[in-house]
């Protein structure tokens, strides 16, 4: 989902937990957003392609521009 899509997520309480963790497409980061309902949703862009992010802040950024005031950092490797 896209940035602004996810924004209204979490505006509905619709998404509760931002996560970022390592990519396994990419070298780099990607943003998921933990549902209500279960499963996660994936930062797109308009393509529906996951947003890949050299470095973490990077990414913490973008999952503060969807609402949230803090995020968890998975560290599946």
């Amino acid at each position: 989902m896209t940035l602004t899509e996810l924004q209204n997520l979490y505006a509905n309480s619709e998404i509760v937990e931002a996560v970022i963790e390592p990519s396994i497409q990419a070298n780099g980061w990607i943003v998921e957003f933990r549902h209500r309902r279960g499963g996660f949703v994936p930062l797109t862009d308009g393509a529906g392609s996951e947003k890949c992010y050299r470095d973490i802040d990077t990414a913490t950024e973008r999952a503060f521009e969807v609402g949230f005031h803090q995020v968890r950092i998975a560290d599946t490797f």
